[in-house]
């Protein structure tokens, strides 16, 4: 008998399926279109009301469906790694759903899939793309031994563009890759054999889109460079110097004790004249000190 009751309500269910019909999902914006940093929300809708057991949230790629956020009355709401502390559920009506992107970035970009669990209807989907528009780009160089190196990089949506304000002769090489989501990032580098030819001109790197556009500077300091490595030289120069000074100093010490009482030493020689006694050492003449003077007085 059981058996028999189990199809008898298979069939009644799949009947009034059919009589009433399938639920729908209704996306209120099938396209969602923010710059990048501020808010964006993404919401689908059932056209009629039903047993709804959960609402799961999925970004679409072309390789797999990744679960972003998860929510049901039993075991509540979920935000999957790495949207934790990015997005939020912003109604939590089962057969209502919405989330949003606190501060959208390019990252975000893309279409995104909501699940509605449905008994006794089972999976309905709708399917809802975001947009987010934006602009960033950095410029580093490197200069060794006179030939500079000049790398822009821009990642952007719409596709951005870069250009150097001057080339100096120059064709900068391009590499472009555009992601999945339609996101583009662009490098630009330039190499120049000659940095002597902008050492009083600015090198600047310059990114676009249809949005904005911005100006990297690059200064090359060459003069302060050269102070620099001028200012090392000058401090070792000077350091070698107090070092030879104290050594003689050290020396004379020494010399001093050596010669007390007449006894010879050895050591650097002394060279004895009627006005002073000299002490000679390597590369460096100096007098002695007054001790020295008054033990020559001594022996005559």
């Amino acid at each position: 008998m059981l058996p028999s009751k189990m199809t008898f309500q298979a069939l009644f269910l799949s009947l009034l399926c059919v009589v009433l019909g399938e639920p729908n999902v209704i996306t209120h914006t099938e396209h969602v279109k923010v710059n990048e940093g501020n808010a964006a929300t993404l919401r689908c809708t059932l056209t009629e009301p039903g047993d709804v057991l959960q609402v799961t949230w999925q970004k679409d790629s072309e390789k797999k469906h990744t679960n972003i956020a998860t929510y049901s009355t039993m075991l509540g709401f979920k935000i999957h790694d790495p949207y934790q502390d990015r997005m939020n559920f912003t109604s939590l009506v089962l057969n209502d759903t919405s989330i949003t992107f606190w501060s959208a970035s390019l990252d975000d970009t893309g279409c995104y899939i909501c699940l509605f669990n449905v008994f006794p209807y089972g999976s309905i989907s709708g399917r809802t793309c975001l947009s987010v528009f934006g602009l960033s780009a950095s410029v580093h160089y490197n200069i060794s031994k006179g030939h500079l190196i000049a790398i822009c990089n821009a990642v952007g949506f719409p596709e951005p563009t870069i250009s150097w304000n001057n080339l100096f002769n120059y064709i900068p090489t391009q590499e472009k890759v555009r992601h999945t989501n339609g996101v583009m990032s662009i490098t630009s580098k330039l190499e120049i054999s000659d940095s002597q030819s902008i050492r009083k001109q600015d090198l600047t790197c310059r990114v676009s889109n249809k949005n904005e556009e911005m100006e990297l500077p690059i200064k090359i300091k060459n003069e302060q460079g050269f102070s620099f490595l001028g200012l090392v030289i000058a401090l070792g120069i000077l350091l070698v110097i107090v070092v030879l000074i104290l050594i003689t100093l050290s020396w004379r010490k020494r010399i001093c004790k050596r010669t007390h009482g007449g006894k010879k030493f050895p050591g650097p020689s002394l060279l004895v004249t009627d006005a002073e006694v000299l002490i000679l050492i390597p590369g460096i003449l100096l007098p002695t000190d007054q001790c020295c003077k008054t033990l020559q007085k001594k022996k005559k």
